[in-house]
């Protein structure tokens, strides 16, 4: 019983000092300080990295993108770089040790990296995403797992875990960077857009033809997604109530869908002010006499 009295009073011991207090008081208020310089740290760090880049991509609108996607990445490395040296800096001043620490941690590491193959596949596999440029923020994308669409969309961020896509409904899809298979980037070659425009046989079809290459020159000043003039490629069918034409632009990465909307549109008013005629459905009337005759 002695003992335990002894122990106790051991413990308690130090409580009745006010330095004890005293000391506990500075580490609390040192930890704050250290909390405070570390978030004014990475801020000032976060804001010099975003300038570095905006000065390398000034007058080079290509890169903008990437930078976004870099921008991100080396903004979280930092931070957690910073928080880990805050956190070790912490423990030392209670007196933990650190070293023994990370020595366990190792040990133990190397157990749980056994069940955590999955999330070494998702880090290693947003590397590659990463450094091997296959998209950037901003880039629309289609996502393949075994065969099967995943996720299609605009990229929202990037991380070394997971990637983040805005669907075309609005959704946020969250993907496992070791998830992805095949990758379909549409924001890194132009698009093309092919529409097929129906004209009565009764018209002049070189005239047709001219007179609609003259006229698609100057949609492309109207908007900004068109990379060359639209142009007339000729006949794609010919029946005989109706003569198909084709034509086809050149537009910016991702815009081919909504090229062909706007031509589709200009050329219909196109037709309808110059008063060249769509193709008309035949009547055939149907005569039940004459039908009784021929038998």
């Amino acid at each position: 019983m002695n003992q335990v009295l002894n122990i106790l009073r051991s413990i308690a011991a130090p409580l009745t000092k006010p330095e004890t207090y005293q000391h506990f008081a500075s580490n609390v208020v040192m930890i704050i300080v250290y909390i405070i310089v570390a978030w004014i740290i990475i801020r000032i760090l976060n804001k010099i990295i975003a300038q570095f880049f905006k000065l390398q991509n000034r007058g080079n609108k290509g890169n903008k993108k990437r930078s976004k996607t870099l921008i991100s990445l080396i903004q979280n490395i930092v931070s957690y770089v910073v928080w880990f040296i805050v956190i070790t800096t912490i423990l030392k001043k209670f007196g933990i040790s650190v070293e023994g620490i990370i020595a366990s941690a190792g040990v133990v590491g190397l157990a749980v990296g056994f069940g955590a193959q999955t999330v070494v596949k998702d880090i290693i596999t947003g590397f590659f995403i990463i450094f091997e440029n296959q998209f950037d923020v901003g880039d629309y994308v289609k996502i393949n797992s075994g065969g099967t669409t995943v996720a299609e969309g605009t990229v929202k961020s990037i991380g070394l875990r997971s990637t983040r896509i805005n669907t075309i409904s609005g959704e946020l899809t969250v993907l496992p960077n070791g998830s992805m298979g095949e990758i379909t980037n549409y924001s890194v070659t132009n698009g093309t857009s092919i529409v097929e425009i129906p004209i009565s046989p009764k018209e002049n079809i070189d005239k047709v033809e001219k007179q609609l290459n003259e006229h698609l020159v100057s949609i492309r000043s109207k908007y900004y997604l068109f990379v060359s003039n639209p142009t007339v490629i000729g006949i794609n069918s010919l029946k005989s109530d109706e003569i198909i034409i084709g034509v086809t632009a050149e537009t910016v990465p991702g815009e081919g869908a909504a090229g062909g909307r706007i031509l589709r549109k200009e050329i219909y008013n196109f037709l309808k002010v110059k008063g060249i005629k769509m193709p008309q459905p035949l009547m055939v009337q149907y005569d039940p006499d004459k039908q009784n005759d021929a038998e």
